[in-house]
């Protein structure tokens, strides 16, 4: 499957369930043993939230972000540089992160990079993240 190209680190199960789930209001989800895993996401598999806190989520790149950043986040807003503690794991532009809080380290908000994870230390602004998917919204709802 593309996911385990897309994703080295992912190790899914050989003797997992997996579903396909469609409908007008969502994307093309990948269902793993009853847990939304992936969905796609213009051409790529995007992690879903439920699937990362579940099931962990040490094989995706991370961006660690202030708690100043978690309202807005939530609300839909992209990852914006000031907010932005650390990087763990290297990406480019166009991959997908995961956005994870400070304090707890868990992640509510999955995005696509844009830029790559190399020039995020220099940057004083401007857009990193574009936040796709959030706990809260219409794909962590429905399913």
């Amino acid at each position: 499957m593309e996911l385990s190209s897309l994703y080295p680190g992912l190790e899914l199960n050989q003797s997992s369930k997996i579903e396909y789930y469609q409908s007008r209001e969502l994307p093309l989800i990948i269902i793993v043993d009853d847990v939304p895993a992936f969905f796609k996401y213009e051409d790529k598999w995007i992690p879903h939230l439920k699937y990362l806190l579940s099931k962990g989520y040490e094989w995706i790149p991370r961006i660690v972000v202030d708690m100043g950043a978690i309202k807005p986040l939530g609300r839909g807003a992209d990852v914006m540089a000031p907010g932005i503690r650390r990087v763990i794991e290297e990406f480019r532009a166009g991959d997908p992160v995961a956005v994870v809080d400070e304090k707890y380290g868990k992640p509510f908000v999955v995005g696509i990079a844009l830029v790559d994870s190399v020039r995020i230390p220099g940057m004083k602004r401007g857009r990193v993240v574009r936040n796709i998917h959030r706990v809260g919204d219409r794909i962590w709802r429905l399913l």
